[in-house]
């Protein structure tokens, strides 16, 4: 199975990592390695035999990713992000997982992150795709860590290139991918450390906006399956009832006794929940989020 790892990228200053884990590191290499965005144009030399694809100007992740698989030749498109560290088993696993018939495969999340504001985006953002948690098959997956067989891109279409930036997008196509047929398999054991370069507040509290802004989105263009409450189209009380929602959603997530080491994230869990919330509601306003 030829095997394509797609990496779309913003000038990250740690994608030489991220290219050096899946060029040099891996047990089964893949046979070809996509990155699509903007990047330093001396990784070029570094990195010889990787396929750049230079956008000249920043486009949104979905556009980022669609490019990556238009350029790419493999059977088996597997996606990580230039913020992300692939364990030395990941292309493998996903090979092993997609020849056993799973053609749409997430792996596992490292939460872990020495810097705590990036360590509480991380537990805010992934904790239901942590690597502590069961096998099965998901409602999503995101994109930072899942492999794709082309059949299934070439059923069901790309993603949706009018998200803006880098939320919402990857959420759409999965579910897009359940609704056409497609079982969303998970296994934790498949996994990536995830660094992200939100270091400090102003870079989480920016995330969790944008993801309220784009999510809202999705939530509404798949209420049926969300099953989604009817304040959650009104704004006013969106923003109104935020502290419940987050208090909510917040005791929930920690409930679950795997997540209490992270105890110490609580308040920016809480916060960033409140912070999608508005954005939501801004949202909503704009129109964006019953955009076809």
């Amino acid at each position: 199975m030829k095997t394509s790892a797609i990496v779309p990228t913003l000038n990250d200053m740690n994608l030489a990592r991220t290219l050096t884990a899946i060029q040099d590191n891996q047990t089964v290499p893949p046979d070809e390695i996509v990155v699509v965005g903007l990047f330093d144009a001396a990784l070029t030399d570094r990195f010889p035999k990787i396929k750049f694809v230079d956008t000249e100007q920043a486009v949104c992740a979905a556009k980022a990713r669609n490019m990556g698989m238009q350029n790419a030749s493999g059977d088996l498109f597997v996606f990580t992000d230039s913020d992300c560290i692939p364990a030395a088993d990941w292309v493998a696993k996903h090979q092993a997982g997609q020849k056993n018939g799973k053609r749409v495969l997430g792996g596992g999340i490292q939460l872990d992150d020495p810097n705590y504001w990036a360590r509480s985006d991380n537990v805010s953002m992934f904790h239901e795709f942590a690597t502590t948690t069961e096998k099965g098959e998901r409602f999503l997956l995101p994109t930072l860590n899942i492999s794709v067989h082309r059949s299934v891109w070439e059923k069901v279409g790309g993603m949706d290139e009018s998200f803006p930036g880098a939320a919402g997008e990857d959420t759409d196509w999965t579910i897009r991918m359940r609704q056409a047929g497609y079982k969303l398999h998970f296994d934790p054991t498949i996994q990536i450390v995830h660094a992200p370069n939100r270091v400090v507040w102003r870079d989480v509290f920016r995330h969790w906006y944008n993801a309220g802004y784009n999510n809202i989105r999705v939530r509404l263009r798949h209420q049926s399956e969300y099953q989604m409450p009817s304040f959650t189209r009104k704004p006013f009380q969106l923003r109104l009832l935020s502290p419940l929602i987050a208090l909510f959603i917040t005791a929930k997530l920690f409930a679950d006794r795997r997540f209490l080491r992270y105890w110490a994230t609580i308040p920016v869990v809480y916060a960033t929940k409140i912070i999608y919330c508005w954005a939501a509601a801004k949202s909503i306003e704009d129109g964006f989020a019953f955009e076809a």
